[in-house]
């Protein structure tokens, strides 16, 4: 057993792209080297901005072995009346390699066939992997992707060498012009030269005393640990930013961080724009005291060792204080008119090009917001003061210098400008969540911005522009908006209804003449309901709960959190009767000549499908006592669930497992009267349609 190494050497990967690229290199050689039948142990990937290292322990020297049965013509065929073999048989076995007397007669479902077993040597690991390596890095995606020089090889940026070995022999291979060696480089600046490589350990301890710390994971925690010590002699803390330490790892070989420091009077600026300012130009780390207020400090981390660490130093600080002195002059310009005065600039920035201006998005905004107000226990006139304002730090200056500031300074010229303190909040939540795991809105008025805002989005969109996101991208980040609005509505109670959001936009867009169209609606419905299905699954919930709570087009998200939760928390001797009794009904129901008498297939609720039950045509005691006791629990278990009790609506179902067990076993429910048969189909439909409020229990697997 030996070791296989590859290191593509690169121009500076985007710090974005490299622990995917790792990602994509180890699946793709591993999932290869399995398919090819070589053993392997461990597989270890590190990367930098210049270089992806794939390390492969305890590589088989080739491939296993394997005999493989080929079957050949029908016996028949193969061999005359006598037993001896014919031209056909001989043809087979000299095609394969084998002798013809060492062919075997196999017996199958379509007749006897002959069958030869060939013996297939493994080829050596060096050639297997010549073939592997390419084929893998060719695999390789990128958000953005490249071409350079003639070549036709598509990849993030231009490869610049190859350094392929198995057991200290090079593995050959040629892509796109550059060929495979055992030659690798060290830091552009600090270690240009090349230098050969005899075997893996030997490159990664090269790699060392060339100032590669090859491994992004040690990177990342030297630029802590140096961080922390420059941060407490200083008398502070680093204000830690974990992508700003993924990217400023992926950014560097060999980090050397440095204290920098700036005039306290910038101090007097609002702290979120200093710390995006260090952020977002510099990728530098703040410095904050224990009480978590901003220090006129920094941390930087160059890509290189100490020497002339002053004069780095001093550029930096005095970049920093061209980009603060940018900042103040942006923010004094904004702060001379109220938040207000740039709700009319919004009209300069377009939303969407069939959608409107940001100035129509707000409009839109406030008419929602200042609707459902009552449903999530608001003042109207904050809401739609909320709504009105909530984009219009979008024209400040500072936002457009830093856009990540966008909500954040709303909230401060709103509160500069007099604004009630609650619409100020909400103008900074609406933004939230920004991504997966972020918190969501603490305050009512914070959420209920924010699933309009997106509710909004999505509407013009997918429901007017009919543009829903694909398996491999997604530039509006169209899902992202639909799991937004998941999280607020499925998890906090007392939010407005999501169909009900979403009648309010679409009337929204109606007013300016946007037309919403029942197909968008349809794809709307299926990618707010993969998002309530993704949110179940990571609580925990059975797939087969998941699906019979989403049966129905248009879920809701919280309603279908709390009907989860509760089936799936069910012991199994309580949840088998009713969804036994509960199928029965649904089955039924589906048949050929039901569909045509009562086409269930369209939602009605329990109380429309009871109406239109005669209970002059019943002939049975059971038929009565069913219509009687669901007509009962129709208006119960829809209070219950208007409260939200789902255990409550489960056990007045429960009331009907018996009643309706009774029925089937007592009445024919596909009478040879017409009229006989649609009345008790359209009972039936009635039973169905209050199991539903809860889910489609056929799905469940009991």
């Amino acid at each position: 057993m030996a070791d296989l190494l590859l290191e593509i050497g690169t121009e500076e990967l985007p710090a974005s792209v490299v622990e995917n690229a790792l990602e994509q290199l180890q699946s793709a050689v591993t999932q290869r080297l399995q398919d090819s039948r070589i053993a392997c142990g461990q597989v270890e990937t590190f990367g930098t901005p210049r270089r992806l290292i794939l390390f492969v322990h305890d590589v088989a020297p080739s491939q296993t072995d394997v005999v493989r049965e080929v079957r050949g013509p029908a016996a028949n065929i193969a061999f005359d009346a006598q037993g001896n073999p014919t031209p056909a048989a001989q043809g087979f076995a000299r095609k394969q390699g084998v002798d013809v007397k060492d062919l075997e007669v196999v017996h199958t479902p379509q007749g006897d066939y002959v069958m030869a077993k060939v013996f297939e040597r493994g080829k050596p690991t060096v050639e297997v992997a010549a073939g592997i390596f390419p084929e893998a890095i060719r695999s390789m995606t990128f958000p953005k992707m490249m071409r350079w020089g003639s070549g036709n090889l598509r990849f993030c940026r231009p490869i610049r060498w190859l350094l392929a070995l198995y057991d200290g022999e090079v593995v050959p291979f040629e892509l796109d012009g550059i060929r495979s060696g055992n030659r690798s480089r060290g830091h552009r600046f600090l270690a240009p030269e090349e230098f050969e490589v005899h075997s893996p350990a030997e490159l990664l301890h090269q790699l060392d005393e060339r100032y590669v710390l090859y491994d992004h994971r040690r990177r990342r925690e030297m630029i802590r640990e140096q961080a922390n010590r420059l941060a407490e002699q200083s008398g502070g803390r680093i204000l830690w930013d974990d992508a700003l330490v993924d990217e400023v790892t992926h950014l560097v070989e060999y980090p050397t961080a440095l204290l920098g420091r700036f005039d306290p009077t910038f101090l007097n600026l609002p702290e979120p724009i200093l710390i995006t300012a260090m952020k977002k130009h510099q990728r530098f780390f703040a410095v904050v005291d224990a009480e978590g207020k901003l220090l006129p400090y920094f941390v930087a981390v160059r890509n290189g060792d100490d020497r002339y660490l002053d004069i780095v130093r001093e550029g930096n600080e005095r970049v920093l204080t061209a980009r603060f002195n940018d900042a103040h002059f942006f923010y004094e310009r904004d702060r001379q008119q109220p938040l207000e005065a740039f709700v009319g600039e919004l009209n300069r920035i377009v939303f969407q090009e069939k959608l409107g201006t940001m100035a129509d998005k707000t409009a839109r905004l406030a008419r929602m917001a200042r609707e459902m107000a009552g449903q999530a226990g608001v003042d109207p006139s904050l809401a739609e003061r909320a709504g009105t304002l909530c984009k219009a730090d979008l024209a400040t200056e500072v936002v457009m210098e830093l856009p990540a500031l966008q909500g954040i300074m709303g909230r401060e010229y709103a509160l500069l400008s007099g604004e009630d303190s609650a619409v100020a909040q909400a103008i900074a939540e609406h933004y939230m969540p920004r991504f997966a795991g972020d918190s969501l809105p603490e305050s009512t008025l914070g959420r209920l911005i924010a699933v309009c805002d997106r509710v909004d989005t999505l509407v013009g969109y997918v429901g007017a522009l009919g543009i829903v996101p694909t398996g491999s991208g997604d530039p509006f980040g169209l899902r992202r908006a639909a799991q937004g609005v998941v999280q607020i509505l499925a998890t906090v109670e007392g939010m407005p209804r999501l169909w009900t959001l979403v009648a309010s936009a679409v009337s929204a867009y109606a007013q300016q003449g946007i037309d919403v169209s029942e197909e968008g609606l349809r794809q709307l419905a299926q990618m707010f309901t993969q998002r309530i299905e993704a949110l179940l699954e990571d609580e925990g919930v059975r797939y087969d709960v998941a699906q019979a709570v989403l049966a129905e087009d248009r879920a809701e998200p919280y309603m279908a959190r709390c009907n989860a939760r509760l089936l799936n928390a069910l012991p199994m001797e309580r949840l088998t009767p009713v969804a036994l009794a509960a199928t029965r009904v649904r089955n039924i129901l589906k048949s050929g000549e039901a569909t045509r008498l009562v086409p269930a297939a369209a939602w009605r609720s329990p109380s429309e499908w009871l109406s239109q039950v005669q209970p002059a045509l019943f002939q049975h005691e059971e038929e009565r006592v069913l219509h009687q006791m669901t007509g009962h629990l129709v208006e119960r278990i829809a209070e219950a669930v208007e409260r939200f009790n789902s255990e409550e609506a489960f056990s007045l179902l429960e009331t009907l497992t018996e009643p309706v067990n009774r029925f089937f076993d007592a009445v024919l429910v596909m009478a040879p009267d017409e009229a006989i048969r649609r009345n008790r189909l359209l009972l039936l439909a009635g039973v169905d349609a209050l199991y539903r409020i809860i889910g489609d229990f056929s799905k469940l697997v009991v």
